[in-house]
């Protein structure tokens, strides 16, 4: 699963970054906006069949790689 949302967050974000640094603050950085959020999760929902609504998540769940993995295992 963690490779899979790392070439999403690749593929949404235009970013390779992401996969030397898994605790990465995707928002600090400036990565991660609104828009990139809802484009995060129609991939996740199409990708691994996991449909998520942006009300079922934290920001927190979302800032890293690391983080956003561990919520889906919980799904």
């Amino acid at each position: 699963m963690e490779e899979k949302v790392i070439e999403i967050f690749e593929d949404v974000l235009g970013c390779d970054e992401i996969r030397d640094d898994l605790d990465m603050n995707l928002f600090e950085t400036e990565l991660l906006d609104s828009l990139a959020i809802i484009e995060v999760l129609l991939e996740i929902e199409e990708r691994l069949g996991i449909p998520l609504q942006p009300t079922d998540l934290e920001r927190s769940d979302m800032a890293t790689v690391n983080n956003l993995v561990k919520f889906l295992k919980t799904k």
